[in-house]
């Protein structure tokens, strides 16, 4: 009985030595992965109604703003009902240190990320989020699998990162990844 019992442990104590070594691989690797399967959601933005927009200014928690698109769409909490592709400019991620959004591209007025692939390196993009007004310059543009993720490096800067559907191919993703240049408070 004693036999068996030290035979439990010390099998449990390598299953958990195990998953720990799992868990410090993962968590250290220089990549991390946002989910990007809720901008799969429709195909044809030509084609989806018109919803209710009525919201209070509390529901809304930032402003995109793209000078060369002319582009300016309001951003949601990352909980609320309108935070979805088939509205608006979605939010998938609003740690302080990385922002990402995603939305549509193609035909449909839900295309808000229709002309994403028009920016250049250097462009400057504006964000005010949760009260703050952020200027960000365009570092790096780049096509990614479309798997359902994102796949981002990690640093300690502060970065926004924009997606949507690529245009040339439909197997990819564009990407573009955009450095906090000025932060004010209003």
């Amino acid at each position: 009985m004693l036999r068996k019992i030290l035979v439990s442990i010390l099998l449990l104590t390598v299953y958990l030595g195990s998953c720990l070594l799992i868990y410090n691989s993962e968590t250290n690797n220089n990549e991390t992965s946002i989910k990007t399967t809720s901008i799969e959601k429709s195909e044809n933005t030509a084609n989806i109604k018109e919803t209710d927009k009525k919201e209070s200014n509390e529901d809304i928690i930032g402003t995109l703003t793209i000078s060369k698109l002319n582009l300016s769409n309001n951003i949601y909490n990352i909980d609320n009902p309108h935070n979805n592709v088939d509205e608006n400019v979605t939010i998938l991620n609003d740690d302080s240190n990385l922002i990402v959004l995603a939305a549509h591209s193609g035909p449909g007025y839900i295309a808000f990320f229709d002309d994403l692939d028009k920016l250049e390196l250097n462009d400057t993009i504006n964000l005010t989020y949760k009260k703050k007004k952020h200027v960000y310059k365009i570092i790096n543009i780049e096509e990614q699998a479309k798997d359902g993720t994102i796949e981002i490096n990690k640093t300690n800067t502060k970065r926004l990162i924009l997606t949507t559907c690529s245009k040339k191919d439909k197997s990819k993703q564009l990407v573009i990844t955009a450095l906090l240049e000025k932060d004010d408070f209003e």
